[in-house]
This record gives structure tokens, sequence and C-alpha cells, in this order.
């Protein structure tokens, strides 16, 4: 029972279990309106047109909605499975040098975590964009299959 009080003792379920609190509480004070996020991503000017075809714009909506609730989970564990290995390889290389330097074996991982983090902020350009992108034609998608 005292590791519930220490946060650093706490495992998975518990950020998790803490993390949900902390957004279900923010979303029932008002200060995150998942709403308002929603129309502002469905909005988009890039995804306006988007699932506006009369014929099959609502099946292709329900495709992709589909698509992402059932192969997302999928591309999501392959993208941690693929970082994981990178830190591991990359710590490898890093390892020999923190060693020499006298240096704890974590100074190794801490090095390679925040080069993997600036070098995605380095190329955030690439990313961030198709990412708004996507989560705008979700939220579309979602739009247009609920109307």
């Amino acid at each position: 029972m005292r590791e519930i009080f220490t946060p650093t003792a706490w495992r998975l379920p518990h950020w998790l279990f803490a993390s949900a609190i902390v957004i279900w509480f923010a979303i029932q004070t008002g200060f995150l309106q998942p709403q308002e996020i929603a129309v502002w991503f469905s909005g988009r000017p890039e995804v306006l047109r988007a699932f506006s075809e009369p014929h099959f714009g609502r099946a292709d909506a329900l495709m992709l909605i589909f698509g992402t609730l059932f192969l997302g989970p999928f591309a999501v564990f392959f993208g941690i499975v693929l970082v994981v290995f990178v830190m591991a390889m990359l710590g490898g290389a890093v390892l020999p040098v923190t060693r020499w330097m006298q240096l704890p074996d974590s100074a190794a991982t801490a090095t390679v975590a925040v080069t993997l983090v600036c070098a995605a902020w380095l190329q955030s350009e690439l990313w961030v964009p198709r990412s708004i992108w996507f989560f705008s034609l979700l939220a579309r998608a979602w739009k247009v299959v609920l109307a």
C-alpha cells in the first residue's frame, strides 16, 4: 500500500490510472474540452472537402475509422519496438564510452534518449504537419460518420 504514495515506485498501470484521473478531472472542470478540439481538427482547411463525395463519402470515412481503430495499435506497437531497438543499438555503441569515462550504464541510455528526442525535435517539420493532417482527417471522418 505504501507504493501508492511514492510515485517513484509506480509502474505503468499506476501511471496510466493517474493520467486517466487527471484527464477526467480536466474534462469535468472544463479545462480540457474534447468537443472544441475535435471541431478545430475537423475544420482545418486541408480536410474540409474530405469525404464530401455523395455516394461513397460516408463509406470512405467509415473505412478510415475502421482501419485506424484496428490497425493503429499494430502501428504504435511497431513504432515502440523500433524505438526500443534503435535505443538498444545506439546504447550498445555508447556504452563502452560511458564505461571508459567511469559513468553508470544508465548514462548511456540517457544520452541515447536525449539524442533521439533532439533528433525528433529537429525533424519535427517532417512529421508534425503530417500528424496534424491525419488527426484532422480522422476527426473529419468521425464528424461525417456521426452526422
